[in-house]
């Protein structure tokens, strides 16, 4: 049987096969490899891999599963930024699989995850906010929350519009941000419109509508280095209510 070890404990074998850990992967692709030219052109050795062939460049990372990054020729590819996921191949940026609309050089970062171009807004450089207004477009927190922002009309977190916020009057509790350190500081947070209040996690990607009678008196407090909201009748940890008790 022929072993033919590409490094990182990866190995095509009789030129049909590819193994990893000796566990067969990338099966639904046989048919297009070619094995004679099949290699890797760079891998964290677990879970982020380039390869190329005589014909195509290739791709498996923690963001997406295995597959060819469209029109990457393997003659010119480039990796600009390994850890970032940033290639580059003739006329065309990609970010992970994403071959991008604009070169990298083209874009104005607004936060980590939006960018402008021209009259456009992108979350993570190949997704437009087609609905954005451009002139009125604005991460609240850029250095702290890098996926919600909120132009005129709309309040967007990641590429997805929260419904039924009412873009004028939102506002994170700016306490959040200023108050003493609190656990999770760095991805929960509290907000409000005229209408409702929110609980925010960027991380979990929750964005909870928190139907408050007391919006008013909607605050946000660190105790014992854990951040609640209060209305006056409820308290709230990471989201979920809790009657507050009278005092006896």
């Amino acid at each position: 049987m022929g072993r033919k070890a590409l490094g990182h404990h990866f190995f095509v074998i009789d030129h049909q096969m590819i193994l990893h850990f000796d566990s067969e992967v990338y099966r639904k692709f046989y048919s297009v490899i070619d094995f004679e030219t099949f290699e890797i052109i760079q891998s964290n050795g677990s879970t982020f891999h380039y390869f190329k062939d005589k014909n195509h460049v290739y791709i498996d990372s923690y963001m997406n599963s295995f597959d060819i990054l469209p029109g990457a020729n393997p003659a010119d590819f480039q990796i600009l930024d390994f850890e970032k996921g940033m290639a580059s191949s003739g006329n065309a940026d990609y970010l992970f699989e994403q071959r991008l609309p604009h070169r990298f050089s083209a874009y104005e970062a607004l936060s980590g995850l939006y960018q402008k171009v021209g009259n456009k807004i992108y979350c993570f450089y190949h997704h437009e906010l087609a609905e954005a207004d451009v002139e009125t477009f604005e991460v609240l927190y850029p250095s702290e929350v890098q996926n919600v922002a909120k132009d005129k009309n709309h309040v967007y977190f990641r590429d997805q519009l929260v419904p039924d916020a009412d873009a004028e009057s939102f506002h994170f509790l700016a306490e959040c941000f200023t108050a003493d350190y609190y656990r999770e500081r760095d991805h929960t947070y509290y907000a409000k419109d005229k209408n409702v209040a929110y609980y925010v996690d960027t991380i979990s990607k929750a964005f909870k509508v928190i139907k408050t009678k007391n919006l008013a008196n909607f605050h946000f407090k660190v105790i014992g280095e854990l951040g609640y909201a209060f209305d006056g009748q409820y308290q709230y940890l990471f989201g979920k209510r809790k009657k507050i008790e009278a005092k006896s």
